[in-house]
């Protein structure tokens, strides 16, 4: 058994057949606690920590199997809450066999909110979705840079949603996917492009900021092929990036 990083992925190669995906995030004073700096409902905390893995994970292919739940604060009521908000976020996903196995923190009193999420998948070495770009290939970012209270909570159609995933997931001309989280569009191309031992070439006007952050992953970038991306603007909120060279 061996294994590499890829991005913000641990990918553990089980056996000839089969890899194991591995992601984590961690999310600190976001609820509402005492000393919290985003004031949010712990409900919330969960849902869009979770996210950020959950997605990790499915854009690399895989089918999830386990989600670990640090949560450094009590059961009763944050720890309910948090949990709530992540099992919200699986049923979006349709995500309805995984294992959801965590820990709370019962000895202290805590004044502000912190979660850690570990989000373990699956993948067949065929359908891995890694590496997979080519040159030519066009990147194009799909969903608009959210963070905070920048997010409607309530319904936000701005934000990539895991339906359109599906659907991208379906198309044969879209070869790699990848989650957009705080370090922006042009971070996550680049480093698309380097795991690919490629280049990115900026395409101008970008009519999207490519440098801000996605918060709890509101974007994806998808590399696909470059005479496909006019089909791909029904979805909404797309944007032409660049091209792999």
């Amino acid at each position: 058994m061996n294994s590499r990083k890829i991005r913000d992925l641990t990918v553990i190669k089980i056996d000839n057949e089969k890899t194991m995906i591995i992601a984590c995030d961690s999310c600190g004073s976001a609820g509402m606690k005492e000393y919290d700096i985003l004031k949010v409902p712990p409900f919330f905390t969960g849902k869009f920590t979770v996210r950020v893995a959950v997605m990790e994970v499915l854009c690399s292919g895989a089918k999830i199997i386990a989600i670990t739940n640090c949560v450094c604060n009590e059961m009763n009521n944050t720890g309910l809450e948090i949990i709530k908000g992540i099992k919200d976020e699986l049923l979006e996903a349709d995500i309805n066999n995984a294992v959801l196995t965590g820990s709370t923190e019962e000895n202290f009193k805590t004044l502000s909110t912190g979660l850690g999420i570990t989000v373990i998948g699956i993948v067949e070495n065929k359908n891995l979705k890694l590496n997979k770009s080519k040159v030519g290939n066009a990147i194009i970012s799909v969903g608009l840079p959210k963070v905070g209270n920048e997010i409607n909570l309530s319904f936000d159609n701005e934000v990539i949603d895991y339906k359109i995933l599906k659907k991208l997931f379906e198309l044969e001309y879209v070869y790699e996917i990848v989650p957009v989280g705080s370090k922006g569009i042009l971070y996550e191309a680049e480093t698309l492009a380097k795991t690919n031992n490629l280049k990115l070439k900026l395409i101008r006007p970008i009519n999207i900021d490519i440098y801000k952050s996605a918060g709890p992953s509101t974007v994806i970038i998808a590399s696909v092929k470059s005479d496909r991306v006019k089909d791909l603007y029904l979805l909404g909120n797309v944007n032409l990036i660049g091209t792999l060279v």
